[in-house]
């Protein structure tokens, strides 16, 4: 008698085909990522091994409920579960072989929320064929589960669910309450139930009320000028020629330099390297890691106090990320907003956004500014994001340097592949950051504005043999670029120019910047937050913390720093291949 045979003719056969499948889909992760786990278990001590093991056998106790579960289903319905395990597995291979990681609950959450565009770049840039042949041993195991009888009565069929769907909540509820996801990456399966039963833990527990207020004020009339806060997407800030990149990237920034109308600030540090966490501290102030008692939802953002302070508020969202969802959520949590530009309002208004959307934008912030003052503007551009090669016109004026990617092609970190990679990402810095610049200035008559401009986090640009860009705690992640620009009539000046020299700054300093330039007054400023870089001094930031992974700390989380002095290597990129050269001036770290 066969084994498939023995199993479906055993006296409790859907157990049986349970127990068997989930001991062999257990034994398979070890197999294929044998030296993983061989370089863990060299890594931990006795206790450490203990846990481990305690760790595996719940894992096999979770993956026999789960399979259980499964047989108790109509075959057609097995058939279907079977399929969307089959796209599991295949995105957490996916993940394994890009990040050395399963998915969080951070990364479904991203997932689900982020606009399609940046989930297909996501898939396409994570996605490798080699997977497939990691997902077959997989596909065969849980293919058994079809086999196995089916309960005849709807009754019986929940009686017997009872038990194990209890055992997988209460393990995965143990689990975010006591066990960071970072520490527990074993089966693609398990993995990703718990991640999706976090995202839920995750919404039990979250802030659902209003943000809090601000005191009454009123003011006697519109300001005159305009504030324009650029949030780009993944610019590495030692990119630019601007901060003593070795390539020409930016030179229309560095004329604006010479002109006295750019106000540069060096290579900043990001809050964090994952986007709707660096924009969820930016436009609230918030400044403690992680964000334990969600201040980033109870905060009032910087659209209150801009309108507070009598300016016309508008948000451009171009990128579709942290603010889009909190808008598209409807709870309240962004007030005091009179305009939400979103790609279906440019084209309601007739206003063409140009393939790479960015320059269309800044042709808009012109356009705008030229017809009056007193707008307080938040833009999330669309920048940089993975793939690069869609970030700039299919024209060859636009590849200066060569070789480039192809448009959907994955990142290769070998020498080769990485000067493809850093030649692309340098023609996206070119058009999307240099050129955006060139047609908002040489297109405003207005000139009574000042624009803050950052990045939400940078790229690692394959360093280290990243195969990611970005969304792990490595430090290139948060070198993002930080400077003004503001127009000739700008009636601050005094402000910029009085910023002390040497100074580093942070992401969390640019919300009380933002208030100094609007004259919130100290007696509004509910929250005690950091230094705006119009009172920073040389003798601040010597530290400089960033975030890595879940937002409010529940989950898969990391809080680093970068040091005075930095790091080697940090706040310098390099070209690949053969265009390596670097004077004197560009070996210095620009981190002021």
């Amino acid at each position: 008698m066969s084994l498939l045979s023995a199993i479906t003719h055993a006296p409790y056969p859907r157990a049986a085909t349970a127990v068997v499948s989930a001991t062999l889909a257990l034994l398979i992760d070890p197999i294929l990522r044998f030296r993983d786990y061989q370089a863990l278990l060299h890594t931990l001590p006795v206790a450490g091994i203990m846990k481990f093991l305690g760790a595996f056998t719940l894992v096999f106790l979770q993956m026999f409920a789960l399979f259980y579960l499964i047989t108790l289903l109509p075959v057609p319905l097995r058939v279907v579960i079977l399929l969307f395990s089959v796209f599991v597995i295949v995105i957490q291979c996916s993940y394994w072989l890009t990040l050395s990681q399963f998915m969080t609950g951070t990364d479904l959450f991203l997932a689900l929320t982020v606009s399609g565009d940046h989930r297909i770049a996501a898939i396409l840039s994570f996605f490798k064929p080699l997977v497939f042949l990691y997902s077959l041993p997989y596909v065969l195991v849980l293919s058994v589960l079809i086999l196995a009888p089916p309960v005849s009565a709807f009754r019986e069929t929940v009686a017997l669910s009872l038990l194990p769907a209890f055992f997988l909540l209460a393990s995965n509820y143990a689990l975010f309450l006591h066990a960071p996801e970072r520490s527990f990456h074993v089966n693609p399966l398990t993995s990703f139930l718990r991640s999706a039963l976090h995202c839920n833990f995750e919404n039990l527990r979250k802030y659902n009320g209003p943000r809090d207020e601000l005191p009454p004020f009123q003011v006697s009339r519109r300001p005159l000028d305009s504030i324009i806060y650029v949030i780009d997407e993944s610019v590495r800030g030692s990119n630019l020629s601007l901060n003593g990149y070795p390539r020409a990237t930016t030179p229309f920034l560095q004329s604006l330099e010479t002109r006295g109308v750019l106000k540069n600030l060096g290579i900043c540090v990001a809050a964090s390297s994952f986007s709707h966490i660096s924009n969820a501290y930016l436009i609230t102030g918030h400044n403690e890691f992680p964000d334990n008692e969600f201040r980033t939802d109870k905060n009032p953002s910087i659209f209150d106090y801009a309108k507070k302070m009598g300016y016309e508020t508008i948000y451009i969202d171009i990128n579709r990320i942290y603010l889009s969802s909190l808008m598209n959520a409807g709870d309240g949590h962004v007030r005091s907003l009179d305009r939400w530009m979103t790609d279906q309002s440019f084209r309601e208004r007739h206003i063409d956004l140009d393939t790479t959307k960015d320059l269309g934008v800044a042709r808009f912030l012109s356009t705008l500014l030229n017809e009056g003052g007193g707008y307080f503007v938040v833009v999330n551009k669309k920048g940089l994001h993975f793939h690069y090669r869609d970030r700039y016109p299919n024209d060859p004026a636009a590849a200066i340097w060569k070789p480039v990617m192809k448009a959907s092609q994955s990142i290769d970190p070998s020498a080769a592949g990485r000067e493809k990679l850093v030649n692309t990402y340098d023609n996206g810095i070119h058009f999307q950051v240099d050129e955006f610049f060139r047609v908002f200035v040489s297109e405003t008559t207005n000139q009574n504005y000042v624009m803050l401009y950052t990045s939400d986090h940078g790229q690692t640009l394959s360093e280290h043999g990243q195969a990611y860009t970005h969304m792990k705690p490595d430090k290139e992640i948060v070198d993002v670029p930080e400077f003004f620009v503001s127009g000739e009539g700008y009636g601050k000046k005094g402000l910029l120019d009085g910023i002390a020299s040497g100074i580093r700054v942070s992401h969390l300093n640019n919300f009380a910047t933002l208030l100094d330039l609007m004259d919130v007054p100290i007696s509004l400023r509910v929250r005690p937050y950091d230094k705006s870089i119009f009172t920073l001094t040389a003798e601040d930031n010597v530290v400089r913390y960033y975030m890595s992974g879940s937002l409010h700390g529940s989950g898969d989380y990391v809080v680093k720093s970068v040091p005075t002095p930095p790091d080697a290597g940090w706040g310098v990129s390099r070209p690949a291949g053969n265009d390596t050269r670097q004077d004197d001036e560009n070996k210095i770290y620009r981190t002021a």
